[in-house]
């Protein structure tokens, strides 16, 4: 069980910079860190989900306290919750992120946020 900070690239294509947030080699039991929104100055963002599931559920999370975390939404209002490989596309006010995971075993999962300005 790990604790898993994300990691963050900055690319510029086309003249607009993209911030990409990454969370790799995730596992049932490990812990993964949130990030800022605000820090990333991001008005809209997708998420792609992949590699081994193993029973495991990963779930994008949302919160304005840093403390209390509620599942975020796709763009229909759908839970972005992931029990094979997935992709989402979102928008969110909240000013902490996070992926959570649950249940499973033998699970190695990355999960790749893209967001933009």
């Amino acid at each position: 069980m790990a604790t898993i900070s994300p990691e963050f690239t900055k690319t510029t294509i086309r003249g607009q910079t993209v911030t990409t947030v990454l969370w790799e080699a995730v596992a049932t039991g490990d812990t993964l860190n949130s990030f800022g929104l605000i820090d990333t100055a991001a008005v809209a963002g997708s998420v792609q989900i992949s590699g081994t599931f193993g029973g495991a559920t990963v779930t994008l999370q949302v919160s304005n306290d840093g403390t209390t975390w509620f599942d975020a939404k796709d763009l229909s209002g759908n839970t972005m919750d992931a029990t094979s490989n997935s992709y989402f596309e979102f928008t969110s006010a909240a000013l902490y992120m996070r992926p959570a995971i649950a249940s499973g075993s033998g699970n190695d999962v990355d999960i790749i946020l893209s967001l933009r300005g």
